[in-house]
C-alpha cells in the first residue's frame, strides 16, 4: 500500500538564505564551509523562539550539502524546543542533508535530563566539520 501524506518543501528566498536573525534572546548567524553549511545558535532557545528557529534551519536545508547545528553558545534550551531538533533530523533525513549537532552544555543537560538520544552529534565544530569532511569559510 502506498503511504499517503503532506512533505513540506522549502525553496528558499536567495534573499533570506545566510541572512544573520534573532528573535527576542536567541539568534542564528550562517556560515557556509566548502560542502557544509553551518548554523550557529546563540542566546535563550525556549518555546517562544523555538518555532522561528525550526522555520530558519529548514530554509537553509535546503540548499545545505551537509549541516551543522552548533548550539555550544546557547545559554539555555528549554525542553519544549527539543521538538525543533527532532524536525531539524527528520527534515535532513528527507531531504538526502548529513547533519551533525554541535551540543552546548545547556542543550545536553537538557538531552540528558529528557533521554533523548539517535541524534548525530559530535564533540565540536571541527570535529562536525571533520566527520563531515569540510572545512569552515565566510558565508560572504
Amino acid at each position: 500500500m502506498t503511504t499517503i501524506g503532506t512533505c513540506r518543501l522549502y525553496r528558499p528566498d536567495p534573499t533570506s538564505v545566510g541572512v544573520d536573525e534573532q528573535w527576542g534572546r536567541a539568534g542564528v548567524t550562517a556560515v557556509r564551509a566548502p560542502r557544509s553549511l553551518v548554523l550557529c545558535v546563540h542566546g535563550e532557545v525556549d518555546a517562544s523562539n523555538a518555532g522561528r528557529l525550526a522555520g530558519y534551519v529548514e530554509r537553509h536545508v535546503a540548499i545545505a550539502g551537509t549541516l551543522v547545528l552548533d548550539t555550544s553558545t546557547v545559554d539555555f534550551f528549554g525542553a519544549p524546543a527539543l521538538a525543533v531538533l527532532h524536525r531539524v533530523d527528520h527534515g535532513c533525513a528527507r531531504n538526502g542533508v548529513r547533519w551533525r549537532l554541535v551540543a552546548g552544555p545547556a542543550l545536553r543537560r537538557v538531552m540528558r535530563a529528557c533521554g533523548t538520544t539517535g541524534l548525530p552529534q559530535s564533540d565540536d565544530l571541527p570535529s562536525a566539520l571533520s566527520e563531515l569532511g569540510s572545512t569552515p569559510s565566510p558565508l560572504r
